[in-house]
């Protein structure tokens, strides 16, 4: 479950100096302007081993709720309510910052912004391609590739190659911004997850 949510919401080619630091602005810029976005909202596809997975996500600040087939989640900035469909029960957590980079995309991308070695490589016109090598030898990402939009600086696609060599592809589509959310957006929704699914407290 944690290698998906991590993936959720991110080959160093031709590193050099100014490439490098082009390729830093750009990653900054993504984050900034998630944080001037406001509530997100996204549909996204991921295919790993095969398989695949549909999901809506919300985001607004450091709150979020993934919704999908194998996973959902809810933060409401203090607890997290975590289900799986492997282990069928919800794990109720108040996750600490380290914690929260496998489950919320972009604190994951503000970690990996400040421990990877990143480059940019030319790619199609109106898109960067941006590449993240985890410093961190015992990571357990071993590579990861970003596709940007460059009008919108929103990902449009994400590729993670795993310390195990596994993949995971995902694809941001109907991306909006300025959403407004009410407060239960973020709390755990028991209609979600099927009748009966044990609900774990680990705080």
């Amino acid at each position: 479950m944690n290698k998906i949510a991590l993936i959720l919401l991110y080959i160093a080619l031709a590193p050099t100096t100014l490439l490098a630091q082009t390729a830093s602005e750009v990653l900054q810029q993504v984050i900034d302007t998630y944080n001037s976005s406001k509530g997100i909202s996204a549909d996204y596809t991921m295919t790993y081993d095969r398989n695949t997975d549909h999901g809506t996500i919300a985001m607004e600040g450091d709150k979020f709720r993934i919704l999908s087939t194998d996973l959902m989640c809810w933060y409401d900035g203090t607890t997290q309510w975590a289900y799986s469909s492997m282990t069928e029960e919800v794990n109720i957590t108040e996750p600490t910052q380290e914690e929260l980079q496998m489950s919320n995309p972009y604190a994951a991308l503000v970690a990996f912004k400040s421990s990877s070695n990143v480059s940019m490589v030319p790619t199609q016109q109106g898109t960067y391609m941006l590449s993240l090598i985890p410093q961190a030898s015992n990571s357990d990402v071993k590579l990861i590739q970003l596709f940007v939009g460059k009008q919108s600086y929103q990902i449009e696609k994400a590729i993670f190659v795993m310390a195990d060599n596994s993949q995971y592809t995902v694809v941001v589509e109907n991306y909006a911004t300025g959403k407004k959310f009410n407060k239960n957006t973020f709390k755990y929704d028991p209609k979600q997850v099927p009748t009966g699914t044990q609900v774990v407290d680990l705080r």
